[in-house]
């Protein structure tokens, strides 16, 4: 099913997980923080939560985890409109 949400990230808080978003919404891939109106009332709750997940669709999850596991190393140059 494309619309279905995987999780490709879990951060530790709450400004972790929305800038991984921005990232990948940079490159064109539509990403979700399911929790993040519940975090932003108390961002301690995260680690209750399991830590805060940053989903993409299934068709979008292995381009997702890639750009993320480019970004953490410090690797990742964003999309560009000529690209």
């Amino acid at each position: 099913m494309d619309d279905e949400l995987v999780t490709v990230h879990n951060a530790n808080w709450i400004h972790d997980a929305m800038f991984v978003k921005s990232v990948l919404e940079g490159d064109g891939i539509d990403a979700f923080v399911p929790d993040e109106h519940t975090l932003s009332v108390d961002p301690a709750l995260g680690a209750a939560l399991g830590g805060v997940r940053v989903q993409v669709r299934a068709t979008d999850a292995d381009r997702a985890r890639h750009i993320i596991a480019a970004v953490l190393k410090g690797k990742h140059a964003p999309a560009t409109e000529s690209e």
